[in-house]
């Protein structure tokens, strides 16, 4: 828990800064198409048709662009992707996070691609009497092309993402590979040039 403090408390510091020079901020959700591995194995093979399976995206990115006139903004990302399960009765869940930075790119400006890489961690849930186990090491990373519509410094994303963490769970030793092919719609603060 000290570590997710620590993170948080150092991309606030480092994002303070921003307000003062060209302030980028966007925030939104997305839903689509999700996979999950454990060890290799698709989870999804476990359940039969009657059972649900959403795949859900959200996220938060906030930084500091255009940089040197140029149509780029550096920018610290806090996002998850879900993973859920369901029938009328329970549900499993499984949970990945990034925490870490990326870059965002207009090659014109209705435009904008984005990739960021960093630190991840899992926290899956369930109702059912078992043990659903956690991480706190991995890595995860995402790309997303979005058009940017609005008018001055406020704008809607509206555009596609593929998201992937890869986690060792605790105790199991087992590998979580989870990925997420998502359509999203976000409110985008930014400068444009």
């Amino acid at each position: 828990m000290k570590k997710y403090l620590l993170i948080s408390l150092l991309f606030l510091f480092m994002t303070s800064s921003v307000f003062s020079q060209g302030l980028y901020f966007d925030i939104g959700f997305g839903v689509g198409n999700a996979k999950t591995e454990i060890d290799g194995y698709d989870v999804s093979d476990l359940f039969d048709s009657s059972v649900t399976e959403i795949g859900v995206d959200l996220g938060l990115k906030l930084g500091y662009g255009p940089v040197a006139s140029m149509p780029i903004y550096i920018i610290g990302e806090i996002s998850g992707i879900g993973h859920r399960f369901e029938d009328d009765v329970n549900y499993i869940q499984f949970n990945s996070y990034l925490i870490g930075p990326g870059v965002i790119y207009y090659p014109i400006p209705l435009i904008q691609i984005g990739t960021s890489i960093g630190y991840s961690f899992v926290s899956n849930q369930t109702d059912l009497p078992m043990s659903m186990y956690d991480s706190d090491s991995g890595l995860a990373g995402n790309v997303s092309a979005a058009f940017d519509l609005g008018k001055g410094n406020h704008g809607c994303l509206i555009g596609i993402k593929y998201a992937k963490a890869t986690n060792t769970l605790e105790v199991s030793g087992a590998e979580q590979e989870s990925s997420l092919f998502s359509a999203f719609i976000k409110y985008a603060y930014r400068k444009k040039i």
